[in-house]
């Protein structure tokens, strides 16, 4: 368990910290630069982390309508 933690936490450090430089820093790089080959285009830098919310949010709120009806369906169920 300790091993699976510290590779998700390290995962997730090396992540936020290659999304950091990719966001913030390498706008105000030249285009030229040999440092821009390791980084997709900038507006992926917005458009990943839109996507990503939108597709959690509508997981999320899918999931909490049908436990919603399904409860729902229950109650109704019970008080016949």
């Amino acid at each position: 368990d300790k091993a699976v933690g510290a590779v998700t936490f390290f995962s997730a450090v090396a992540i936020f910290i290659y999304y950091t430089l990719w966001s913030l820093v390498m706008p105000f790089v030249d285009e030229d630069h040999p440092l821009q080959n390791y980084f997709p285009p900038w507006e992926y830098a917005i458009r990943i982390p839109l996507i990503l919310l939108i597709v959690g949010l509508t997981v999320i709120f899918t999931f909490l309508g049908l436990a919603m009806a399904k409860s729902k369906n229950s109650q109704t169920k019970k008080a016949k």
